[in-house]
């Protein structure tokens, strides 16, 4: 059985190019790769559909996954037939909010614990921590359940700010520690996680690690 194999980012980099070069291990091994496109987090369902599936044009067929308009049934087959699931920006309390209503957050976390391979940034890469609660995003869609996948030990904060900006969103995180005791990984926009089972490692960029005691560490990976 194969373990989580993640990669997240605060951006998909210039073309997409960190998302695609990221793709390419998870589908050069199959015959027909095919990526399910999961933009839940923007209010417009095919956003950038068109042009994802030109950027990928050269190593996978794209199907669009769309839990607003979908069935549940039919996202749960293409779960089952996808190589690796694609997981783009937006608001992540409406991702988050619309893939609760249409269940699918649960079999989601399972089948990328049994191995489905998922590339996600800004709100898709929120979305894999413990809770969502160190979104930047206005909860616009009075979203109640701000559980996230629980794909790794942190929440996620992104696109976290230059040093002279920082104050604010360390007050935010020290808030968010008031009440919580999960470790916070704040990405900046050069950021990204490679998740290998249980190893993690910061593979390109910078991140930092606020353990809850208002300490805040450069982060590198798991030992």
């Amino acid at each position: 059985m194969t373990g989580l194999r993640l990669d997240l980012m605060a951006t998909p980099g210039d073309g997409l190019s960190r998302v695609l070069d990221s793709s390419r291990g998870y589908l050069a091994d199959s015959d027909r790769p095919s990526v399910g496109y999961l933009p839940a987090a923007a209010l417009d369902a095919a956003f950038f559909l068109e042009e994802t599936r030109s950027w990928f044009s050269e190593v996978a067929a794209v199907e669009l996954l769309d839990p607003v308009s979908m069935d549940r049934a039919s996202i749960l087959r293409m779960l089952d037939q996808i190589t690796l699931l694609y997981v783009p920006g937006g608001n992540t309390f409406v991702l988050t909010d619309r893939l609760q209503q249409a269940g699918l957050m649960a079999e989601i976390a399972q089948r990328v614990r049994h191995g489905l391979p998922l590339i996600g940034f800004s709100a898709g890469a929120v979305l894999c921590g413990m809770d969502i609660l160190n979104s930047n995003d206005g909860n616009v869609c009075g979203c109640r359940d701000f559980a996230g996948l629980g794909l790794v030990p942190f929440s996620l904060n992104v696109h976290f700010l230059s040093r002279d900006a920082r104050p604010e969103r360390d007050e935010r995180i020290a808030a968010y520690h008031a009440f919580h005791r999960m470790p916070v990984l704040a990405l900046e926009d050069d950021a990204h996680l490679h998740v290998d089972d249980a190893q993690i490692d910061l593979v390109e960029g910078t991140a930092w690690l606020f353990d809850g005691s208002g300490t805040r560490a450069s982060y590198r990976g798991t030992p």
